[in-house]
C-alpha cells in the first residue's frame, strides 16, 4: 500500500494550494518498492511522470516547481505495480480579497421583505401589458404566489419593502455587529424577486430612487456598514428593456443581437432553465460587455453611487472571460471591492458546460457563497454524517482553496434560495444556536439571512422570503447572534487566526483558531451525553467557545 499524508509537512510542501512557481516537495511511502514514480496532470491534460528519488526505508520523494501559469493539478504515486488515489494542487496567482470583507459580519436582505419605511403609504405597481402586479397592504400576510393550473406564477405580489426602510433600520443592523449587507436585486423589474432585471441602470421605483439609493450608502457608511449590490447578468427579464416581449418599452429590436433566437428553443428563444421570463444574455457580445463592464457601464455606475462590491448571479454560467473582465473593471473603479460569485460547489475544481472554472485562480471572484459548507453544516447537525466526514470534508476545502478565498468565502446557512435554518433544523433552537455558533467560527465570513436572528422559519421559496416579524422577533436568538459578534469582533484569532478542523467521537465537530500566540477553541457537540475532548467538557447539545 503506497502511503502519502498530504496534511502532513513530512509529506507535502506547502500545505494546500501552492502560488505559482512555488516549489513543491511531495513524498510517499511503499515498503519493499525499489523505485516510485509521480504521475502529475491538469484538466484534460495529458499526464506528465517524474521519477521520485530514494530516500530509504521505502520513502521516495520529489521536488518541483509548480507552472507558471495559474491551474488545478492532481497528482498520484505508482510503484510495485499500484496506483494511489489522486489528490489536488491548485496553483494560484496572489490576488488579496478585501480586509474590510475578510473581518466583515454580513446580513442578507431580501429587499421587498425586509421594511417599509415611516409614514409609509400603499403604492400600487405600475401597470404592465403581459403581467399582473399587485400590492399586499398586510405586511405580515404570509409569503405565496398565485399559481396556475401548470403551476408557473400568475401574479406578483409585493410587501412594499423600500430602501428607505432598510436605513431607518441601520441602527438596528449595527447593534447585530453587522458591517457589511449583502442587497438582492434593487433595479427594476416584473417580479418581486427582480431577478428578472427590467433596466440595470435604474433603481426599481417601488423600493425607491436613485438618491434613495445614495442615501442609504452614506447613511450605512456613516454606521461602518457596506452595500454589496446583486448583478444578474447571465439573464435579463422578458419584460424589459433589453427584451422587450410585451412592447412596455419599444426598444427590443435595439438590443436583439444580445439573445439567442430559434426554432430549437422551447420558447423561440434560450431562457435560464427555459423559464421564458429569464431570457439568457449573449454574454460574449461586446456591445453587452461593454455596458456591463465599459468605463460607464452598470458595474462601475453603481460603485461611483456608494455600492462596495459586487455579488454574481449564476456565476458558473457565466464565461471566466467575462467574470475577469467584471474582475477587472471592478478593481479598476474601486480598488477594494468585492466580486463574489454564487457557486453551490468546491470552488477550486468546479466544472460547468465541460469547461474546469478559474474562480480562485486570481483572476476571477474574491470570494464565493460558501454552499460546501452549509452542506456540510447542515448534515451533521441533521445527523446525516458523523463528526469524522464533516471534519474530513472540512480539510478538504482548506486544501483546495488558496487562503484568500477561504478566509473569504461566504459563510451562510440560510439563504432566498434555501429554506430557512430554523425549518430545516427542526425548530431546534439549541441546533440553530450551534450552526451560528459555527458560521462565526471557522474561516470565512459570517452571513446572517434576514430574519433568521429573529426567529423566521420557512420552506423553499416563497416560503423563506416572507416579511421581516418586527415587533415579534425571537429575543433569544437575537441576543445570541449580539454577542456571538461581538465576541466575534473581540477576537482576532476568529478573523485571521490560523485554522484547524477538530472533532471527537461522532457528535462533537469544532476548530482551532491560533493568532500571535492566542488560540481559541470552538466546540458544538449534537449528541445527547457530555463530551469530554481537547481538555473541555462539551455539554449535550451545547457548545464551547473559549479563549486560551
Amino acid at each position: 500500500m503506497i502511503v502519502h499524508e498530504s496534511r502532513s509537512a513530512d509529506f507535502r510542501r506547502p500545505f494546500g494550494a501552492a502560488e505559482v512557481s512555488a516549489e513543491i516537495y511531495l513524498s510517499a511511502v511503499r515498503p519493499g518498492a525499489e523505485s516510485m514514480i509521480l504521475r502529475l496532470h491538469g484538466y484534460q491534460e495529458p499526464d506528465r511522470f517524474l521519477p521520485m528519488t530514494p530516500e530509504g526505508r521505502g520513502r521516495f520523494s520529489v521536488v518541483f516547481p509548480a507552472p507558471e501559469t495559474p491551474c488545478v493539478l492532481w497528482y498520484s504515486f505508482m510503484a510495485a505495480g499500484e496506483a494511489s488515489c489522486e489528490w489536488q494542487i491548485t496553483v494560484y496567482k496572489y490576488a488579496p480579497v478585501p480586509d474590510w470583507w475578510k473581518e466583515a459580519v454580513v446580513y442578507q436582505i431580501f429587499p421587498d421583505r425586509f421594511a417599509r419605511e415611516a409614514g409609509w403609504e400603499p403604492k400600487e405597481p405600475e401597470v404592465r401589458k403581459g403581467t399582473h402586479r399587485f400590492l399586499i397592504r398586510d405586511w405580515d400576510t404570509p409569503a405565496f404566489y398565485p399559481r396556475g393550473e401548470d403551476k408557473s406564477v400568475t401574479a406578483w405580489p409585493f410587501w412594499g419593502g423600500t430602501l428607505k426602510g432598510i436605513r431607518e433600520k441601520l441602527p438596528y443592523l449595527r447593534s447585530l455587529g453587522v458591517t457589511a449587507i449583502y442587497l438582492n436585486p434593487i433595479f427594476e423589474a416584473c417580479s418581486n424577486h427582480r431577478y428578472d432585471t427590467a433596466d440595470y441602470t435604474r433603481i426599481d421605483p417601488l423600493l425607491g430612487t436613485e438618491a434613495d439609493f445614495a442615501s442609504l450608502c452614506a447613511a450605512a457608511e456613516a454606521q461602518g456598514i457596506r452595500l454589496v449590490l446583486d448583478g444578474v447578468f447571465n439573464h435579463t427579464g422578458a419584460d424589459s428593456v433589453y427584451f422587450d416581449k410585451f412592447g412596455n418599452y419599444g426598444t427590443g429590436d435595439k438590443y436583439r443581437h444580445w439573445f439567442r433566437f430559434g426554432e430549437e428553443f422551447t420558447h423561440g428563444y434560450e431562457c435560464w432553465w427555459d423559464v421564458p421570463d429569464l431570457p439568457d444574455v449573449e454574454e460574449n457580445d461586446p456591445s453587452f460587455r461593454e455596458f456591463v463592464c465599459g468605463e460607464d457601464g452598470v458595474l462601475r455606475r453603481w460603485l461611483r453611487r456608494g455600492a462596495a462590491g459586487w455579488r454574481l448571479d449564476v456565476a458558473d454560467e457565466l464565461p471566466d472571460s467575462f467574470i475577469r473582465e467584471i474582475r477587472a473593471a471592478v478593481k479598476a473603479e474601486k480598488p477594494d471591492a468585492l466580486l463574489m460569485g454564487e457557486v453551490w460547489e468546491d470552488a477550486t475544481c468546479k466544472v460547468s458546460y465541460g469547461q474546469l472554472r478559474e474562480y480562485f485562480l486570481g483572476d476571477e471572484l474574491d470570494a464565493t457563497m460558501h454552499y460546501p459548507f452549509r452542506e456540510i453544516v447542515l448534515d451533521f447537525l441533521l445527523g446525516k454524517v458523523p463528526a469524522g466526514d464533516a471534519c474530513e470534508a472540512l480539510w478538504t476545502l482548506k486544501e483546495h482553496y488558496p487562503p484568500e478565498n477561504l478566509y473569504g468565502a461566504m459563510n451562510l446557512i440560510s439563504s432566498h434560495d434555501r429554506e430557512r435554518m430554523l425549518t430545516l433544523l427542526n425548530d431546534d433552537r439549541a441546533a440553530w444556536k450551534q450552526a451560528t455558533l459555527l458560521q462565526f467560527a471557522f474561516p470565512g465570513v459570517p452571513c446572517i439571512y434576514y430574519g433568521d436572528e429573529a426567529g423566521m422559519t420557512g420552506g423553499p421559496d416563497p416560503w423563506n422570503r416572507g416579511s421581516f416579524p418586527w415587533g415579534r422577533e425571537d429575543a433569544g436568538l437575537t441576543e445570541f447572534v449580539r454577542r456571538l459578534s461581538a465576541y466575534y469582533r473581540d477576537t482576532p484569532a476568529l478573523r485571521a487566526g490560523e485554522y484547524e478542523p477538530l472533532f471527537a467521537g461522532a457528535d462533537v465537530l469544532g476548530c482551532r483558531r491560533t493568532l500571535d500566540g492566542k488560540e481559541v477553541l470552538a466546540l458544538v457537540n449534537r449528541g445527547d451525553c457530555p463530551a469530554d475532548c481537547f481538555g473541555v467538557t462539551v455539554p449535550p447539545h451545547g457548545w464551547v467557545l473559549q479563549k486560551n
